[in-house]
């Protein structure tokens, strides 16, 4: 019955489609109707028709004219308005004289419109934008939720990286706090969206459904304090995999309770202010040292920072210990650790290798139905620091390396 019922709604689909794409049509002729462009571009056109059509009637009787179809009356009026002028096509009655005078009067006007709106149209844009009040279209983009005291460290950590691509920064800032960090941090795509980031409405400005990372910080700007920042950060959380399930999020959070609550949320990636504080003050009795060594391998300045490499092919299905001296030898570098990344499971991993019939059953109609048991499990991540020597690179290994060539 729940394979039946399935399938009559993924016969509803195309219907659904046509009415979501019909109600995104309406929307945009609403938009373009409100965007103060439809008058001008009407009075483009009227005047194109008008002229042309009365240019045609006009000259159309003079034998050898320009005149002799409505086309050409048209293409001569659309002419004149753009100012372009190319003189293939002009009036020899005075009527037809006195209509184009009238025109090229009145075309300075209505392109001067034209002109006047559209460069309106997008100083507003900008304005807005800078403002955090605009809609950004993007694609592949990073979002960063939340403000505090120290994100600007994180921002010179991605710079550092000289990986970044476009960044939009999410929080309650005003713009003229926002401009002060564009002018620290010059060597990245900021952009920047006003607002709660708990909220739907705010994350879709921000392009949430084409991004391609998530990073949630305990946000204290405008009106929040750090008192429930790790509150907002759950329902943050919430809210993106509601709107984009496969999105990966990185999140810091003030309070280690806080962390089981992102780990249903789906959050893999969650760092905990001052989790290592008394570990580092409490190691550094003797000789010291450690706090200035986690110093180098956390700093993003550091050339002996912690960082990932990709695994090259050659490795795979070596042990440990050859693809360490292989970035040795080859990078410079120290190989410490690696992520290894695990299969997702499949409908062949959980049924039998035969080909019975109970199993060809189960799986046309899984088929059927369109259910994948691993839609939205992705690859499950192990961080292995320091692993045996024997142990055998796998073919999505990811390298953790300390210093070297990049």
């Amino acid at each position: 019955m729940d394979v039946y019922t399935q399938g009559k709604g993924h016969a509803r689909k195309p219907i659904a489609k046509r009415a979501k794409k019909k109600n995104a049509l309406i929307a945009l002729i609403v938009q373009f109707s409100r965007s103060g462009i439809a008058l001008p571009l009407a009075l483009f056109a009227a005047a194109t028709l008008i002229f042309g059509t009365l240019l045609w009637l006009l000259e159309g009787r003079n034998a050898g004219g320009s005149f002799q179809r409505p086309f050409d009356g048209l293409w001569w009026a659309l002419v004149t308005i753009a100012t372009v002028g190319y003189g293939d096509s002009y009036p020899l009655s005075d009527a037809g004289r006195a209509a184009a005078m009238l025109l090229m009067v009145s075309g300075l006007i209505i392109t001067s419109l034209v002109s006047g709106t559209v460069a309106s149209l997008f100083v507003e844009r900008r304005i807005r934008e800078g403002k955090g009040l605009q809609d950004i279209k993007i694609k592949g983009h990073t979002l960063l939720c939340g403000w505090n005291a120290h994100a600007d460290t994180l921002l010179d950590a991605i710079e550092a990286e000289g990986t970044a691509h476009a960044l939009i920064l999410i929080n309650s800032l005003h713009a003229e706090g926002f401009e002060t960090i564009k002018a620290k941090h010059p060597e990245l795509e900021l952009r920047f969206v006003r607002g709660d980031y708990t909220q739907e409405a705010i994350l879709r400005k921000g392009s949430i459904g084409q991004a391609s990372n998530c990073i949630l910080i305990p946000d204290s700007s405008g009106e929040f304090s750090e008192t429930n920042a790790d509150e907002r950060t759950i329902l943050a959380a919430l809210a993106i995999k509601d709107l984009a399930r496969d999105l990966r999020i990185r999140a810091g959070i003030l309070k280690p309770e806080s962390e089981q609550h992102l780990r249903r949320a789906g959050v893999e990636d969650i760092v905990i202010h001052g989790e290592f504080t008394g570990y580092l003050l409490s190691s550094s009795s003797g000789d010291g040292g450690l706090p200035d060594a986690a110093r180098e391998l956390m700093s993003a300045a550091s050339p002996s920072r912690l960082r990932r490499a990709p695994m090259p092919s050659a490795l795979i299905g070596k042990p440990f210990s050859e693809a360490a001296a292989w970035f040795l030898g080859n990078k410079k570098s120290v190989l410490v650790g690696l992520l290894a990344k695990e299969k997702p499971v499949t409908l062949e991993d959980i049924l039998s290798n035969d080909s019975g019939a109970i199993d060809a059953f189960i799986k046309r109609k899984f088929e059927e139905a369109a259910i994948d048991i691993s839609e939205g499990l992705g690859q499950a991540g192990r961080v292995r620091l320091a692993p045996d020597p024997n142990y055998l690179i796998g073919s999505s290994d990811v390298a953790f390396v300390v210093g070297g060539d990049a």
